[in-house]
């Protein structure tokens, strides 16, 4: 972050389920003593604390006398991988290890190269003993999801080679919709995705997470060619960038971002 000195700007932050936004005045601050002058930057809401809690009370319509609500969203644990191939020791020997750290309730696996049928009882074995699956055409694509049935319900509303889409249900939580995606490389398939993705956008009401490997990027800097690209190549990736990010947009999704090392 860099601050112009003498400025004062506003970062919008969320704290919390239940606030919209705080917001935050950062000011520049120096402290000198003897010998050395600090520099540093001073954080502080612009609101009282009593302030936010009145504007929360009002957002929930609670009066002053009614208790916080509360509650638990830690619903499940969801693992989502690009496995590039789930044909060989090495995929089932990285998976269990996976597995025994996360202990994922649901997988969803992409690029699978192989058919589901290959696997034998090397799911049920895990614990996975539940699943739908769309197998690849050749060796290209695949995408299989799996769960515990005794850890929630997933009813599937769609399947083609480029997604999944299906409606989870857990007790004493609320429904959500997954739409597992591998986009095809294929331009004019992963057009038609995004039109799915665009009707699916305009009829789903409850929580919506679209996870996967889309085969694109929404920013240069994403793109692993970016360094040596030409003028036109670059021209090239800033519109097909920020088609991609348009489409996010008219789908009313929001990027979670990832954590990790970059272009995975």
């Amino acid at each position: 972050m860099f601050l112009e000195l003498e400025k004062e700007v506003y970062h919008h932050v969320g704290i919390d389920w239940w606030l919209e936004e705080v917001k935050l005045l950062i000011q520049p601050w120096w402290e000198t003593d003897s010998h050395t002058v600090r520099h540093m930057v001073l954080v502080k809401p612009t609101k009282t604390l009593e302030e936010d809690r009145k504007s929360v009370r009002n957002l929930l319509g609670l009066t002053k006398e009614e208790d916080w609500p509360t509650f638990n969203l830690s619903s499940m644990d969801l693992f989502i991988w690009n496995c590039r191939g789930a044909g060989n020791a090495r995929f089932r020997r990285n998976l269990r290890e996976l597995v025994r750290l996360h202990q994922p309730d649901m997988m969803v696996l992409m690029e699978t190269k192989v058919e589901i049928s290959s696997m034998g009882m090397f799911f049920n074995n895990l614990g996975y003993t539940a699943l739908t699956h769309v197998d690849p055409i050749g060796r290209s694509g695949g995408i299989w999801l799996l769960w515990s049935p005794s850890q929630l319900n997933v009813r599937v509303q769609n399947a083609s080679s480029q997604i999944i889409t299906a409606t989870i249900s857990r007790q004493d939580y609320p429904d959500w919709v997954l739409s597992a995606i591998y986009a095809s490389p294929n331009i004019c398939l992963r057009d038609k995705l995004w039109n799915d993705l665009s009707a699916l956008a305009q009829h789903t009401q409850d929580p919506w997470l679209v996870a996967g490997d889309f085969n694109d990027y929404s920013s240069v800097e994403d793109k692993r060619s970016f360094s040596s690209a030409t003028s036109q190549n670059l021209s090239q990736s800033q519109r097909n960038s920020q088609k991609f990010s348009d489409r996010i947009s008219s789908c009313n999704l929001m990027d979670l971002g990832c954590v990790g090392p970059r272009l995975t």
